[in-house]
């Protein structure tokens, strides 16, 4: 699990992901501007942008091209915990 903090101005947002394609979903639909209609740039730039996030070391920030300043709070191995134990079985 990825946890980052993004900070817009004096606004800061908390989101989670599960997978690295929850995060490619996230920087397509909400932390790229498709200008034009540049498709194949768009999305190069905005699984770019998600690979950045997903490498970045907990504690480390950077800021995007759009300014907002993302920071990774927190990675986990782990998807499926409960009080810091992994379930198996489903």
């Amino acid at each position: 699990m990825l946890k980052i903090n993004i900070k817009t101005g004096n606004l800061i947002k908390v989101k989670s992901f599960n997978t690295f394609d929850s995060l490619i979903d996230f920087t397509r639909l909400e932390l790229s501007m498709l200008i034009g209609n540049d498709i194949p740039t768009f999305i190069n730039e905005a699984d770019a942008l998600a690979n950045k996030i997903w490498n970045t070391n907990v504690g480390q920030s950077f800021k995007t091209d759009l300014g907002e300043i993302i920071s990774i709070s927190g990675k986990s191995p782990y998807h499926n915990t409960e009080h810091g134990k992994q379930m198996y079985g489903s």
